[in-house]
């Protein structure tokens, strides 16, 4: 089974493989009138807040349709190409990580019904069959001040019998045995509560898993699509390279330009093509990261469908810190830890007091022959203290005091490190959301540079570095965008789950599942 998950698919599905494009909005689309935004590019308004930070504000765009239950999650077997939210669904089933993260609820669940066993009875039975010989002979033991009395033989710690008996027989034995613990002045209450505790840390743990599988997924399939992109830019650059190259060999047969140039517009080729092999072997190695965040086997041909549009984002740092208070799992597993030690310490403290235990035993003896039997039932209520230990006790409280310590410090530290993950996500979010507004203009007029150098190039005006030097401008324009789309749904993605608002089973599933 292991293998299998190595090994690459013995079939692969007829879909198109993941490295094959995908209709999306293309370079050229990329062409505004003054004043007016790209299609589903949100720019940044400054609007202040109250501490010093803008939150980021959209333009009216065209929504993205709202997301819907997939008819079937598993797209290895369909070959039909995945969306995020598809994605997140299917990760929610096979990934292996989630599968492990459940059962520690199952773990804490069992050592529950243990802790609460303590509250319940014991009760044992034995069961034995045998035969016995008796052979007691000699002087034995005389019993004074009983004359004509037989003498005894004398069994340490089991009792006596009287000299010539002299026999054997079979017999069955029971013993039936009964034991409550009645009272042990909360140690084993303090022992109960810290298992229902373990139990809702691992449920709040599991949830957060789910949110990290979430955002693993997301990250990974906005790779994927950025990588896409830049194997189309990579295929537009080789394109106008080779389109360079055969007007520069046209003009040279007929004298109009020197050999240099078409020396020029080779080397260009050549570097354009290096691109490409790169851009591939990226968009390989990123769909192989989709499979791995999703649980799937990573050689899988995984399609996904192409998107660029930029949901807006208009909260400001204060909201989306008070929405990190509120939705954060670490929060209450901070809390509950620190439940959890106080507990831990009422339970070193009770070991001081005594238990109160009661008994019980059911003694059933039958002899064979010669046929006989003895029969005692035997039950009382005792007190057990432990006067002294060495010292165990004593060192145990101290230790539960200091994990209590250590439960508040961590859960300041995590108030602290969530602090800081929901500001630098938010950072990254705003400079990502500028990043669009400063790169989209860019593109349109490294196209349009390009256009003018090529049509002088065309006629013999343009010397090679210029065209190169444009052709360069307009790849790394075209690449500049589309990175700061893909930074920007990385960081929307990011900001959620720094927030804690990340999908989870519960909010992904059903036709229309909405993500805040």
């Amino acid at each position: 089974a292991l293998a299998k998950r190595v090994l690459p698919p013995p079939v692969r599905p007829a879909a198109p493989a993941a490295i094959q494009p995908i209709k999306t909005v293309s370079a050229q689309s990329v062409k505004l009138a003054p004043g007016q935004p790209s299609r589903g590019v949100v720019p940044v308004t400054g609007v202040a807040s109250t501490n010093g930070v803008a939150p980021i504000k959209a333009e009216e765009i065209p929504s993205p349709p709202a997301a819907t239950a997939p008819q079937s999650l598993d797209h290895r077997l369909s070959g039909k190409p995945l969306t995020l939210d598809d994605a997140i669904a299917l990760a929610f089933r096979v990934q292996p990580r989630l599968r492990a993260t459940l059962e520690t609820i199952q773990q804490a669940r069992g050592r529950e019904a243990i802790s609460f066993a303590a509250y319940l009875p014991t009760v044992g039975v034995d069961y034995h069959v045998g035969g016995l010989k008796i052979n007691a002979g000699g002087n034995g033991f005389p019993v004074g001040g009983s004359p004509g009395s037989p003498n005894f033989v004398v069994l340490p710690m089991l009792g006596s019998v009287p000299v010539g008996l002299n026999g054997q027989t079979g017999y069955e034995l029971a013993d039936l045995k009964l034991q409550w613990l009645i009272c042990d002045f909360g140690r084993r209450l303090g022992q109960h509560r810290q298992s229902l505790i373990a139990t809702d840390i691992a449920q709040l743990q599991t949830q957060r898993a789910f949110q990290t599988v979430a955002f693993d997924v997301s990250n990974a399939y906005f790779q994927v699509l950025r990588s896409r992109s830049l194997r189309r830019i990579a295929a537009d650059s080789v394109r106008r390279a080779e389109d360079d190259l055969d007007v520069a060999q046209k003009l040279a047969r007929g004298g109009v330009v020197e050999r240099e140039k078409v020396l020029r517009a080779q080397v260009a080729l050549a570097q354009a093509l290096r691109g490409m092999d790169i851009a591939e072997e990226q968009e390989t190695v990123a769909v192989a990261a989709l499979n791995l965040s999703i649980g799937l086997n990573v050689s899988s041909a995984t399609g996904i469908v192409d998107t660029t549009a930029s949901p807006p984002f208009g909260e400001a740092l204060d909201e989306c810190l008070r929405l990190a208070v509120a939705n954060r799992r670490e929060f209450r597993v901070a809390r509950e830890a620190v439940q959890a030690s106080q507990e831990g310490s009422r339970v070193a403290r009770a070991d001081f007091a005594p238990r109160i235990v009661t008994r019980g035993s059911l003694f059933d003896y039958q002899q064979s022959s010669p046929r006989g039997h003895f029969d005692i039932a035997l039950g009382y209520i005792g007190l057990e203290w432990g006067l002294f230990d060495g010292g165990r006790r004593v060192g145990e409280l101290r230790v539960a005091d200091s994990r209590i310590r250590e439960a508040l410090a961590q859960a300041n530290s995590i108030a602290d490190t969530i602090a800081f993950q929901v500001t630098q996500a938010y950072r990254q979010l705003a400079a990502a959301r500028k990043g669009i507004d400063r790169t989209r203009p860019a593109v349109e007029q490294s196209r349009e540079t390009y256009r003018l150098v090529q049509a002088r190039s065309r006629e013999g005006d343009a010397i090679p570095a210029e065209l190169t030097d444009a052709e360069a401008a307009l790849t790394r324009a075209e690449q500049d965008y589309f990175n700061s789309v893909y930074d920007y749904l990385i960081a929307r993605a990011r900001m959620e789950y720094a927030m804690g608002i990340s999908p989870t089973p519960t909010t992904i599933s059903g036709k229309g599942a909405s993500r805040k």
